[in-house]
């Protein structure tokens, strides 16, 4: 029974497990995921157990902002992935589900490969400029920039307009603005506005209205070019003379290259649409233009073309108008200025073959400056020379060489060097220069004379050296001897460091022209110095008429009680005000071509004169009055008269110091007429030794001094002699050695 039992119970369990197992096999899971439209586009299906889930794409995201997701009214939008990143030099490009870098034009990507992703590439910048052949094409100058770069034209040429849309340049026959001496300082300054300051009003006045004639014929694209009219502009520039003269060396120079440049431009530039005139002869009162158009004439080989101009001449031949490179037209013109030797003169001649030899002959500009213009790209280098007979301003004399100069454009603004021309003959009144390329030239006359100036400049330096060691001499005086030490003393030291300090400041510098601000200073200086000079010896003749007058009255006001650094402060401080002053009017006044001394220009020199005259005049009322107040003393009193000779002897001395530091200066003057050549050696004679003079008259005139010298020397010899008769005894002595 209990058998049967466990097997119906069995029997029923087994019913039990095959009605579970089948109920399991009847809900197996579907995979939703099968079914493409369960997900949105650009979405991803999951299956799970029971159910599934989307995801959208990488670059894409869910309306419903949920990373996953099983509504059916959920899609995926793309994200714009380039809001939110930035690279440099670069351009972000959205995708659907990505986006992509591109460099922009003129940088290049660093993994070469023109779409890329990521932000660890870099747009690097194409530099165009080093590619071969250039951008920018022939005659042109390419300048690389970050992401682009730029062109421009060389020198004589100028971008085409009429070209394609690549950039090309043309040549331009003439040189325009930018052309003439570009990167000066001098014309930037007045290009950018430096006109209206006063140190350079007048200067830039002049180079911008020589640059405006020229931007006119520059800028002429229609018109034929008028030659008279525009030599006409240019004249008015010439005939300022006044203005020229106040201009510094460099600044002359770089006004006269400004206005070559311009004539030859403006000449090249009315060949370009030549009048019907084969042959244009254009004069005015400073300029003088013969020029010539020359087509078909050149049919012999041996033909020469002959130009005038104010006297002068220029020849050309057939061969060297072929070798120019002219096109179907060839223009020559020869131009002749008047008055610029004047400006332009022999201290603008640079030759380094000469400059040891340039103080021993006299130089001088002995014609007028003459230029030759010819169309065509070779300008020199010609087989056969060009030939120009240049008139002589003086007759030629038999000891003069004649040097055939041209106007080089490249040192310092313009310099006339000795280069590409050779004297081919020389008379009486022509010369004639053989040169080999078109050029600006003239004529300087060398004479194997020893020149005045050269005479002058031995005796000046030779003086001021034995001056300086004068005064050296006198300082040391006046500092270490004891028995001339006296408040008169003081006043001679003061006096003779200002001189000294003068003159060896004149004997270094006064020729250091080479710098323009550097010339001004040594100039204000020297002001300075020989001002303080004649302010030194006012207060010596005050001085001295107090100390008279002391004498005269009783317990009347002594000299003795004024302190030292009060005339210190007199002495020094009112020649600074008179060069603080002088500075201040014009600061200009300093400095000139050749020296480093004031401008006479304006009268500026009597800034210094001036007040030279001044203190000469006042000086010589007071030591006359101090002579009549001393003669009134010695001839009513009898006692104190060694104090009153003492002082007489000091007034005399006054006088004799006044003539030789004042009145050499006024025999600058009067160097002018029959007189000046007598005047400059007198002038340069006394003014060189004043140091020696005033040794001579403070030193060794004075009783006392030579005493000093006497007994200084005498020690001297003295201790000599002594010490030799020591060493005669020491060496007469027996030696002697000691035993023990």
């Amino acid at each position: 029974m209990r058998d049967l039992s466990l097997l119906l119970l069995w029997g029923c369990c087994g019913l039990c497990n095959s009605h579970i197992f089948s109920t399991k096999s009847v809900t197996t899971d579907v995979n939703e995921c099968e079914d493409t439209t369960v997900c949105p586009p650009y979405a991803t299906c999951t299956d799970t157990v029971d159910s599934y889930y989307c995801t959208c794409k990488q670059g894409f995201v869910s309306s419903n902002g949920l990373t996953q997701f099983t509504d059916p009214g959920v899609t995926c939008k793309d994200i714009d992935e380039c809001l939110h990143m930035r690279l440099s030099n670069a351009r972000c490009t959205n995708t659907l589900g990505s986006y992509f870098w591109t460099c922009f034009p003129g940088f290049a990507p660093s993994t070469r490969q023109l779409n890329f992703t990521g932000q660890d590439v870099e747009c690097r910048d194409v530099d165009e400029c080093s590619q071969d052949p250039s951008p920018c094409g022939p005659n042109s100058v390419c300048t690389n920039a970050p992401g682009s770069y730029s062109c421009s034209c060389i020198e004589g040429f100028r971008p085409n307009p009429e070209g394609s849309l690549n950039f090309s340049c043309k040549r331009v026959p003439f040189k325009c603005k930018e052309d003439v001496i570009p990167n000066n300082a001098g014309v930037q300054q007045c290009q950018v506005g430096a006109a209206g300051k006063s140190e350079y009003g007048s200067f830039c006045a002049l180079v911008n209205a020589t640059f405006s004639v020229l931007d006119n014929v520059c800028e002429n694209k229609t018109t034929a070019v008028s030659l008279k009219s525009t030599v006409e502009s240019l004249t008015s520039v010439l005939e300022q003379t006044s203005t020229w003269s106040n201009f510094t060396k460099e600044e002359t120079s770089v006004l006269a290259t400004v206005l070559l440049e311009s004539v030859k431009s403006s000449t090249l530039a009315a060949f370009l649409k030549p009048s019907a005139n084969v042959t244009q002869t254009v004069q005015t009162k400073h300029l003088e233009i013969e020029s010539k158009i020359i087509r078909e004439e050149c049919t012999e080989e041996n033909k020469t073309f002959h130009f005038k101009a104010k006297g002068n001449e220029m020849k050309v031949g057939c061969s060297t108008i072929k070798e120019s490179g002219s096109a179907e037209i060839t223009g020559v013109a020869f131009v002749s200025f008047t008055r610029m030797e004047l400006f332009l003169d022999e201290s603008f001649f640079q030759d380094p073959q000469t400059l040891l030899a340039k103080p021993w002959r006299k130089l001088k500009m002995n014609s007028h400056v003459v230029q030759g213009i010819m169309t065509g790209e070779r300008q020199g280098g010609f087989s056969d020379p060009v030939i120009y007979t240049l008139e002589n301003i003086e007759p030629k004399q038999p000891f003069e060489t004649p040097i055939c100069i041209s106007w080089d454009t490249d040192m310092e603004g313009g310099r006339w060097i000795h280069s590409g021309c050779l004297t081919h003959e020389a008379s009486e009144m022509y010369t004639v220069c053989s040169c080999n390329r078109m050029m600006n030239l003239a004529i300087i006359m060398a004479s194997g004379e020893l020149t005045m100036e050269f005479s002058l400049y031995i005796i000046s330096h030779v003086g001021l050296i034995i001056s300086l060691v004068c005064l050296l001499l006198a300082i040391a005086t006046f500092l270490l001897c004891r028995a001339i030490r006296n408040h008169n003393t003081y006043l001679h030291l003061h006096l003779c460091v200002c001189l000294f300090l003068a003159k060896a400041l004149f004997l270094a510098g006064v020729d250091k022209t080479d710098s323009q601000t550097g010339c001004a200073i040594i100039a204000g200086f020297l002001h300075y110095l020989f001002l303080a000079c004649f302010f030194w010896m006012l207060v010596e003749a005050v001085m001295l008429f107090l100390m008279v007058r002391n004498l005269k009255v009783m317990n009347y006001f002594s000299s003795r009680n004024i302190k030292m650094w009060y005339l210190c402060v007199f002495g020094y401080g009112l020649p600074g005000l008179v060069v603080a002053v002088s500075a201040g009017v014009r600061p200009k006044g300093y400095g000139m071509r050749d020296r480093c001394w004031l401008n006479p220009e304006m009268g500026f020199a009597w800034s210094f004169l001036g007040p030279v005259c001044v203190i000469i005049m006042i000086n010589s009322i007071l030591l006359t009055c101090t002579l009549c107040i001393l003669r009134q003393k010695l001839s009513s009193v009898n006692a104190e008269v060694s104090t009153l000779k003492d002082t007489r002897l000091l007034t005399f001395k006054a006088f004799a110091q006044l003539f030789i530091l004042g009145c050499t200066w006024v025999l600058g003057i009067f160097q002018i007429g029959p007189m000046a050549r007598v005047m400059a050696y007198l002038f340069t004679i006394i003014n060189s030794l004043q140091g020696t003079f005033i040794f001579t008259i403070h030193c060794l005139l004075n009783r006392q001094v030579r005493e000093e010298y006497r007994r200084c020397i005498t020690r001297k010899t003295k201790g000599s002699s002594e010490s030799q008769t020591s060493g005669m005894l020491l060496s007469s002595v027996p030696s002697t050695s000691k035993t023990g």
